[in-house]
């Protein structure tokens, strides 16, 4: 069974730094676990990681779709499979770094799909939004996939009745993960930081996206065409709250204030999936010995 690392955790807790630094030292290459990072163009508000920062590490999975495109999970995890194939064939390290829970779930089990889509399931959950609402049908979203539900409004039928398709094909990925096996030897490292200082770290890096012309970045992609307000990528957290302030409705700094909030609330999420993993190791990421210790343990078998 292949072996893959995969460094985890909250929005603003390190990891693709530490995912570097790994891929240095066990000469791995990264796959990013981000729904976001890949978008085209969406740079400063996704926190996607310089040429610089990657130090001459190989990164895939970013950069890999136009931002008007919506793109699922089953894309996903069929491309970044491959990805895993080929470093693997190499003799190298793949090393996954990112905080999608839906993503981080695609390449531990399988998906159990039998088909990309099926038209009878869509079906039936479009007849039971019409009885029921998209308000009930969003709640039952977010008892399945918390962090999903956040990013899919209530009003967008077409990606919430897909959510539920998705989740419903792949077996209910709440419900059954101990009746699934893991389809690589997986070592996952989770970033675990106190919570007062992951919010200091949050809020530092909401400052820089506002200083490294967050703002500049949306208007401009919106200007030139390349997203509408609708596009699935405008409806995350960095740039999904611009948009009253395009309108006038509210300030820059009441923007801002929103970008913070929402941020936490995300990385509460983000952190609530990763503690349904039970083989998760979690760790600082200020404890180098102790996650160097952890690689070493799992690479020796």
């Amino acid at each position: 069974m292949k072996k893959i690392l995969i460094v985890a955790g909250a929005t603003a807790s390190g990891k693709s730094g530490l995912a570097v630094e790994l891929a240095k030292k066990y000469n791995g290459e990264i796959i990013s676990c981000d729904s976001m990072q890949i978008y085209k163009h969406l740079d400063v508000g996704t926190a996607k990681i310089t040429t610089e920062e990657m130090q001459g590490i190989p990164h895939y999975m970013i950069d890999v779709v136009e931002p008007d495109k919506e793109y699922s999970v089953w894309e996903y995890a069929s491309a970044a499979k491959a990805i895993i194939d080929d470093i693997s064939s190499r003799g190298k390290m793949p090393i996954i770094a990112g905080g999608t829970g839906l993503y981080i779930e695609s390449l531990i089990y399988p998906l159990n799909f039998a088909v990309n889509k099926d038209e009878e399931v869509r079906a039936r959950l479009t007849k039971e939004l019409n009885e029921l609402g998209a308000e009930e049908l969003h709640k039952r979203l977010e008892k399945a996939d918390p962090e999903d539900a956040a990013k899919i409004h209530p009003n967008n039928i077409k990606r919430l009745i897909r959510a539920l398709e998705i989740i419903e094909l792949s077996g209910g990925v709440k419900n059954k993960e101990e009746l699934r096996a893991p389809q690589y030897d997986v070592c996952l490292i989770a970033l675990d930081i106190e919570r007062i200082k992951l919010y200091e770290r949050i809020d530092l890096r909401v400052e820089h996206m506002f200083d490294s012309g967050l703002e500049k970045e949306i208007r401009d992609i919106l200007s030139q065409g390349l997203v509408c307000r609708n596009s699935q990528s405008m409806q995350a957290i960095g740039y999904k709250e611009f948009f009253d302030y395009f309108d006038g409705k509210i300030s820059i700094s009441e923007v801002k204030d929103l970008i913070k909030t929402n941020t936490r609330h995300y990385a509460k999420r983000q952190l609530s999936w990763l503690r349904r993993y039970k083989f998760a190791h979690w760790i600082n990421p200020s404890d180098k010995d102790r996650i160097i210790n952890t690689v070493n343990e799992f690479l020796r078998g």
